[in-house]
C-alpha cells in the first residue's frame, strides 16, 4: 500500500526502498501483536487478583 502511494507521488523505488517498507510494516505489525497480547496479559492478570480479592472476602 505504501508503495504504491509513493508511486503514484511520483517517488521512485528500488529494491531496498522496496525491502525497507516491507520491514517497516513487519517491525509495526510485531509491535501490534505485543501489544495486543500485553493488554490480554494484563486483563488475565486483574481477572485473577480479583478472584483472589473475592475469595479472601469469604
Amino acid at each position: 500500500m505504501k508503495q504504491k502511494f509513493l508511486r503514484d507521488l511520483g517517488i521512485d523505488l528500488d529494491g531496498t526502498t522496496e525491502d525497507l517498507l516491507q520491514q517497516f510494516d513487519i517491525n509495526g505489525f510485531m509491535d501490534e501483536i505485543s501489544d495486543n497480547r500485553l493488554k490480554e496479559e494484563d486483563k488475565k492478570v486483574e481477572e485473577l487478583s480479583n478472584k483472589i480479592k473475592e475469595e479472601d472476602n469469604k
